[in-house]
């Protein structure tokens, strides 16, 4: 896995959360930044389709939290 990107899901309903975290992500080299949701259950749906290897989740949310979308 040393040459392939590290693959992050970005899940927060918090639209400047999701921002900030996208910036800091584009200035790491050998992460690529696969998606955002902005709820859970958008999240759990986007974790099947993306194989994403890493969930970046906001605990607080409503419906799905990010403790449930870890669970899911």
């Amino acid at each position: 896995m040393a040459d392939q990107a590290l693959k992050v899901l970005v899940v927060d309903d918090e639209p400047l959360a999701t921002e900030r975290l996208q910036l800091l992500l584009a200035r790491c080299a050998g992460v690529d930044l696969v998606g955002t949701a902005s709820d859970g259950e958008g999240a759990v749906r986007m974790a099947h389709a993306l194989s994403p290897d890493l969930l970046l989740l906001d605990i607080a949310m409503p419906g799905l939290d990010g403790i449930d979308v870890a669970r899911a």
